[in-house]
């Protein structure tokens, strides 16, 4: 018969529903639990597009640029119960894109950045009316107003916008909370504090406003640089 100091019989130790956290899994073992049922971490398969993307690490010629939002994404998923599948950067062609997608099948979320709005065309709605159902795109707020949410083959599939700051914006204003939900985590709630703005920020109407600052000398700062430039969320 078990006897511990902190332990009694008909303790609960973990229930369902708890994050295993260190503590929790020292409790498990103390108890002599060989084996516990557990929750799989969702798979999120993530992919840049745009012609101009490129994998870093490799050389860039003309235009092009480093893919920025899938380390980013990964970055978000990983700290918030997810396991990033990534894939290469793809073009801006519709075959191109759905030929991506096919690979992406098995994973338990999508996620393209880019492509909301190429020119005349539209390949995130495009390919969305082509293989699933659409339940949103566009969104009013500043940055990330042309972000998508659809459903491909039952798959939860976001599509994301490729300028890095309204991508890293929106995945913690959407995916977050979402990507918790789905690994069965507590909300996430962070850290949040009022002070006054350092100076006057104009905000276009009908939209909420994201906008970044820093903290200094007890006022808020305007750090944003453009929906472009990541370094606007350091």
């Amino acid at each position: 018969m078990l006897f511990r100091s902190d332990i009694s019989p008909g303790d609960f130790v973990v229930r369902r529903g708890d994050v295993l956290n260190p503590s929790r899994i020292g409790a498990a073992a103390a108890v002599g639990c060989v084996d516990l049922e557990v929750f799989a971490q969702p798979r999120v398969a993530v992919l840049s597009t745009g012609n101009e993307v490129v994998a870093p690490g490799q050389p860039l010629a003309g235009a092009q640029i480093y893919d920025v939002n899938t380390f980013t994404l990964g970055a978000v998923i990983a700290a918030h119960g997810g396991v990033m599948e990534p894939r290469p950067p793809v073009s801006d062609a519709l075959e191109a894109q759905e030929a991506a997608l096919d690979a992406c099948a098995g994973a338990d979320v999508i996620i393209f950045s880019g492509g909301s709005s190429v020119g005349d065309r539209d390949l995130i709605v495009d390919l969305v009316q082509r293989r699933g159902e659409m339940v949103f795109h566009g969104i009013a707020i500043k940055p990330g107003k042309p972000t998508a949410f659809a459903r491909i083959g039952g798959t939860p599939f976001f599509g994301m916008p490729g300028n890095p700051t309204s991508c890293l914006s929106n995945a913690y204003i959407l995916l977050v909370p979402f990507l918790r939900a789905t690994a069965r985590l507590p909300l996430f709630a962070p850290r949040t504090i009022e002070v006054p703005l350092a100076t006057r920020i104009k905000s276009a109407a009908g939209r909420h406003q994201f906008y970044t600052v820093r903290i200094a000398d007890g006022r808020a700062v305007p750090a944003f640089k453009g929906s472009g430039d990541i370094t606007s969320l350091d």
